[in-house]
């Protein structure tokens, strides 16, 4: 959602998936997957969006997502390797699996997104950013 620009319809789409992706964590089977997707940590992680684009004003929002999401990502990786190393492959994957959604949730480019691109090379590139985060 931070990367291509899938215009107002693919955009929907990819809200769409992210929240439904969010919900269906309150069912999965990792006790760390259900208590980030919780609504109080969702709020949380709204609170710190809204303040980073606070004080990054006038920049553009989707940069600034993209290099603090890494950022955050790095954060949690690192957290996790020291105090939980067995919820960590289940966060890689659900992670991977998240943003691949969203990724493919709508095409790019073309009209209306018609004969574009299912993940942009943008889209893509972000992808390998979020894999190599969790390879070292």
């Amino acid at each position: 959602m931070l990367v291509g620009s899938s215009g107002l319809v693919g955009s929907m789409k990819e809200m769409l998936v992210a929240g439904r992706t969010a919900a269906h964590a309150a069912e999965h089977e990792n006790e760390l997957i259900r208590a980030m997707c919780a609504p109080e940590a969702m709020r949380a992680m709204q609170t710190r969006v809204a303040d980073v684009m606070s004080v990054e004003s006038g920049a553009d929002p989707r940069l600034v997502l993209r290099k603090k999401s890494l950022e955050w990502l790095r954060e949690a990786v690192t957290v996790l390797q020291k105090k939980a190393p067995d919820d960590l492959e289940a966060y890689r994957d659900w992670v991977l699996g998240f943003a691949s959604d969203i990724a493919n949730a709508a095409s790019e480019g073309g009209l209306l997104g018609v004969r574009g691109e299912k993940v942009s090379a943008e889209e893509a590139k972000f992808l390998a950013s979020i894999r190599a985060v969790f390879a070292g």
